[in-house]
């Protein structure tokens, strides 16, 4: 066959369920596993290319040229086009110091060469900008926009609104080097990290927090150690379920590896995603497809806290 289009060169993922359909029915289990994992990475270019992140907060229709701020502004922004304001409201009377903000924002593409290097953010302060540590990541092409997440720490009265710039069309600029706190050794999910508050590991066998190490407080230290209750030690309990009539408890710290995971590295922030079928404890007799389960946790640079997320997606009916 002349292959002169794309979906001559490749095969799609309807094509590619029904060769792992035949080699099934053949038995060629090896052939089964060639085509699934061919099936896999065909599903990952795919979420490269069109999973969302989100809604932007920051829409590319809201920029504007630097062109149009005052003049000792302009000076400060020099080598930058266009800028953006973000208002941040304080709405639970909490004053607010170096508090991590996150979000999605989306700019025109040929305003940007590389988010990850041209984008700054600068709070206006007593009507001046200061430019304050930001990081990039995730950023993806969306059409005719380039979307990213923008993550940066605030300061803010209690009951206040506060205003801020994000610069971006500065193909020149460099990808910043913020100084920071945050310190992250090791690769994939098994990491060790620190900041000024505490010390944690990640385990080495599937990324579940194991250990814990407050600086302060008399250096108290969470750590299980010995042999866990039918799994590796650790101090992060639950994301697992019980089977019907109470058979089989089936857990994702069974994993002997994380079937799939995304790591997000920079200076303000870590994050690390798991997420698959939590194993029985003689896996593979039992895998049951019935469950995904989805953990993240996000560390911060100087912030003495924290943030796990996860949710357990049913696919089937279970007693």
């Amino acid at each position: 066959m002349r292959e002169t289009t794309y979906w001559e060169r490749t095969d799609t993922f309807e094509e590619k369920l029904r060769l792992l359909e035949a080699a099934y029915r053949k038995s060629d289990y090896r052939l089964v596993r060639a085509v699934a994992d061919s099936i896999r990475q065909s599903v990952t270019l795919e979420q490269q290319q069109q999973a969302s992140l989100g809604e932007p907060v920051l829409e590319a229709a809201g920029s504007s040229s630097t062109a149009e701020l005052p003049a000792s502004w302009r000076e400060w922004a020099r080598g930058w086009s266009h800028y953006r304001v973000l208002a941040l409201d304080e709405t639970v009377a909490v004053p607010r110091s170096r508090e991590p903000v996150e979000l999605i924002a989306a700019f025109p593409a040929d305003q940007v060469a590389s988010a990850r290097r041209e984008v700054r953010v600068a709070c206006v302060d007593g009507g001046i900008p200061r430019e304050v540590p930001s990081q990039v990541t995730e950023e993806v092409r969306r059409g005719s926009q380039i979307h990213c997440r923008i993550t940066f720490f605030a300061d803010s009265p209690a009951h206040s609104r506060t205003h801020w710039l994000v610069l971006h069309g500065n193909p020149d600029a460099e990808l910043p080097d913020y100084p920071t706190d945050l310190r992250v050794t090791g690769e994939g999910f098994g990491l060790d990290l620190e900041n000024e508050y505490y010390r944690a590991m990640l385990s080495k066998q599937m990324g579940q927090l194991e250990r814990l190490v407050y600086k302060r407080e008399h250096g108290l230290e969470l750590f299980a150690g010995g042999e866990g209750h039918g799994e590796p030690p650790g101090i992060d309990w639950a994301h697992d379920y019980v089977t019907s009539g109470n058979f089989q408890k089936l857990r994702i710290t069974n994993w002997p590896s994380c079937p799939d995971y995304e790591v997000l590295r920079g200076p303000l922030s870590l994050t690390v995603r798991r997420w698959g079928f939590p194993y029985s404890t003689v896996h593979p007799l039992f895998t049951p497809a019935r469950m995904n389960t989805f953990v993240e946790y996000r560390f911060y640079a100087g912030t003495p806290w924290f943030i796990k997320t996860g949710y357990m997606q049913v696919l089937k009916e279970m007693e």
